[in-house]
This record gives C-alpha cells, sequence and structure tokens, in this order.
C-alpha cells in the first residue's frame, strides 16, 4: 500500500475559508470554495434574469403600441366609413325626397261636391266609432267629425236618415252655386 499523501488545503479568495485543493473550483482566475461559486453563480442568473425580464417588458411595451397604433388607424377607416356611408345616405334621400305639397284652397261657397265628399267621409267616421249608427242631424258631426267653418254651407245639403245606419244626402237644387 502507499503511503497516504497529506491533503493539500487551500484558501477561498472570496471568504477566506480553508478548502481542500481537490474541493476548490477556479473561476476567473481565483479559487473559490463551493458556496462562493453557487453564490457567483445565483448573483450572475438574477442579473440575467432581471435583463431578460427587462428586455421583455421593453418587447411587450413595443407591441402594445404597435397593436395600439393599428387599432387607432382601423378605428380611424371605420370611421371615415361611417361618414361617407352617412353622406351617401344624405344624397339619397336629399335626391329621393318628395315634392312639396302643393295647398288647395277650396271656395266652399262654390264646391260643394267636396263639402259633400268631407260630410260623408264624416258621417263614414261616425258610424265606425258608434256601432253602425248614423247621427239623428249633421249637427252631431261638430267638433269631432268637422270643422265649425263648414257648419254654415251645410244649408245647402238635405241630409236624411233612411234607418239606423243608413243615410242620403243631397245637393239643394234650388241656390246656385
Amino acid at each position: 500500500m502507499e503511503p497516504k499523501q497529506p491533503e493539500k488545503y487551500t484558501t477561498c479568495a472570496r471568504c477566506g475559508k480553508k478548502i481542500l485543493e481537490k474541493c476548490a473550483i477556479e473561476d476567473s482566475g481565483k479559487v473559490l470554495c463551493g458556496d462562493c461559486v453557487v453564490l457567483n453563480t445565483d448573483k450572475e442568473v438574477q442579473e440575467t434574469e432581471r435583463i431578460i425580464k427587462q428586455q421583455r417588458k421593453e418587447e411587450y411595451e413595443l407591441e402594445r403600441k404597435h397593436i395600439l397604433k393599428k387599432q387607432r388607424q382601423r378605428t380611424f377607416y371605420v370611421f371615415i366609413v361611417c361618414l361617407i356611408f352617412l353622406g351617401l345616405v344624405q344624397i339619397f334621400n336629399y335626391m329621393n325626397r318628395p315634392e312639396p305639397v302643393k295647398s288647395v284652397r277650396i271656395d266652399l261657397q262654390k264646391d260643394r261636391e267636396t263639402i259633400r265628399s268631407l260630410l260623408i267621409f264624416a258621417l263614414n267616421s261616425y258610424q265606425n266609432d258608434h256601432q253602425g249608427t248614423v247621427p239623428e242631424s249633421l249637427d252631431q258631426l261638430f267638433p269631432h267629425y268637422l270643422s265649425k267653418e263648414l257648419q254654415p254651407h251645410l244649408d245647402n245639403f238635405d241630409y236624411e236618415k233612411k234607418g239606423s245606419s243608413t243615410f242620403s244626402i243631397k245637393v239643394r237644387k234650388n241656390q246656385t252655386p
């Protein structure tokens, strides 16, 4: 058997602990113990993680800004399309607007057929509201079914109730239009 050689020791350059030479680790030209190597490695890992985290944060912020810019552009384009669409609708509506209604002046003294038509319409409305019955006289049509303006002109008509739901209206012949 070979004689046992004495173990050689060295000192850790960082913490100053005595360590076996065979357990010592050389790092950047310095002899370190295992604990100090682990501490150095942990610091390097933490620093690397911090740098990577910062890079990811910056990349995320750039991507977020890029996405926001695209969203604003899309919103702007949609807004422009809506404005164009609304403009086209306005043009279409303008081009298809109805002609203004011309007012017609009726001479109630001369146009007895128009008054007769208004009376028939008022009588039909009265019938619809009173279960099919007709009024006893034309005076019952005022003011709900006929305007008071027509009342003086009713002297030109003969109204006759012929039953509960029938009537006749005739223009008087003896008066000149």
